[in-house]
């Protein structure tokens, strides 16, 4: 049972970093389009352009996360 619930809360954590780093991804992608655009008043191009990188940098970082989990995931059956 406890370990049932040690799993529970490693997966919970596990998909919130996800989500965390998805959103941080896109928010920092957004601030940088609004300020390149602020300063070469080329609104709104920049904004789409980060916008698009932050996106895609949210979801390799997704791939990262889950990339590395399968990792532990298949060292961690080995080793019992």
């Amino acid at each position: 049972m406890e370990r049932d619930r040690k799993e529970l809360l490693s997966s919970l954590a596990i998909v919130s970093s996800m989500g965390i780093s998805v959103a941080i991804a896109i928010a920092i992608g957004v601030w940088l389009g609004l300020t390149v655009d602020g300063w070469l008043g080329t609104k709104p191009w920049f904004f789409f352009i980060f916008l698009c990188i932050g996106i895609a940098a949210g979801f390799k970082n997704i791939y990262m996360i889950a990339r590395r989990e399968s990792r532990n995931e298949d060292g961690s059956d080995q080793r019992r």
